[in-house]
């Protein structure tokens, strides 16, 4: 089989190699689309903080089920499905309380462990979930990201009627907005740099918008809610300015999540977190969010597929992220295929 190796920084070679058998509690799969996520591109250009190359990268991803290992009683083959791809540990303190997106010994396909820009992959049968006819695959893949938007949100103090900040209009920073609404949020504002993005942000419920290119986010929302307006700020960028405005927009005692990977530790204002009574929350993936997200998508009550721009056979990964540096205005969510030729 094929399968795309980030052998170092910004270099990925093609591989022929054996198709792997699954092993004991293990389903195969056949990879029929994988998504490529932020976190992606921070490990393509070296940057992630705790992933370096080489690796087989690709964790958002959706197949059919072509062979089942020994012991698996609950996945048949010929089943399509997508994959949670967290490989945990199921005994340390936050295992064995539920939160096992933060198990000690967490890793992650497609990052500490071998991933789906692969024609096949292995995985434990505990990670694999059905998805329903209705859905195809590219929605089966983008059940990933979007359980990290209700991760997010259902780890946040939202309640109906409150109003929200979303910083960073990407993939994530979208969702958010649709899970938000869903979720009761009454106004919500969001900002990015690109223009695009931001109109697929009204799109999908965002009542202001803010282009960061040109106006002060923070004193726009200011002028707009007022100083006590905002109750919650979801920040899915990851840099020192996006985590410093959230500081200063939000009201006195309310909540910043912190959902973008930081390339760069940042410098924040720690003095107006404390000054302020501010609650900083970090989220990490996602801990039983799949079944929530296959619903929503299931349902129609979130799009997934408009947030997909472009696609590419395996054989093109590199091309793919070239792409995503040139273009970043047109790109949101660029799919691999790896069984096109």
């Amino acid at each position: 089989m094929r399968r795309a190796v980030l052998v170092e920084p910004e270099k990925i070679v093609i591989e022929e190699v054996e198709r792997p058998k699954p092993g004991e509690g293990e389903v195969l799969i056949r990879v029929e689309v994988c998504g490529i996520c932020g976190s992606d591109i921070h490990m393509f250009h070296g940057t992630h903080p705790f992933v370096k190359p080489p690796i087989v990268q690709g964790h958002e991803f959706s197949g059919v089920v072509e062979e089942i290992g020994p012991g698996v009683s609950r996945i048949e083959v010929g089943k399509r499905v997508t994959v949670e791809p967290s490989l945990i540990c199921g005994r340390c303190y936050n295992c064995l309380r539920g939160r096992y997106n933060i198990c000690n010994e967490l890793r992650v396909l497609g990052a500490q462990a071998d991933g789906a820009f692969a024609e096949y992959i292995a995985v434990p049968e505990r990670t694999v979930y059905e998805v329903p006819e209705n859905m195809s695959f590219e929605e089966g893949a983008l059940v990933e990201p979007l359980s990290v938007a209700v991760h997010a949100v259902e780890r946040s103090s939202l309640e109906v009627g409150n109003n929200v900040v979303i910083l960073g209009a990407g993939p994530i920073g979208l969702l958010i907005t649709q899970v938000a609404r869903v979720g009761g949020a009454d106004r919500i504002v969001v900002t990015d740099l690109y223009e695009r993005r931001l109109e697929l942000a009204r799109e999908f419920g965002a009542d202001i918008t803010i282009n960061a290119k040109r106006e002060d986010p923070v004193e726009v929302i200011h002028e707009e809610l007022g100083r006590d307006g905002v109750d919650i700020v979801f920040e899915a960028v990851g840099v020192e300015a996006t985590i410093n405005q959230a500081i200063e927009m939000v009201r006195k005692g309310a909540e910043i999540v912190v959902v973008g990977v930081y390339g760069k530790s940042p410098q924040v204002k720690m003095g107006l977190i404390q000054d302020r009574e501010i609650v900083v929350k970090g989220v990490l993936m996602y801990a039983w969010n799949y079944p929530t997200a296959i619903r929503l998508i299931g349902e129609r009550r979130v799009d997934v597929m408009r947030l997909i721009t472009h696609r590419y056979p395996l054989t093109e990964l590199e091309e793919a992220y070239r792409l995503l540096d040139r273009e970043k205005e047109k790109t949101l969510k660029v799919m691999i295929y790896p069984q096109l030729t």
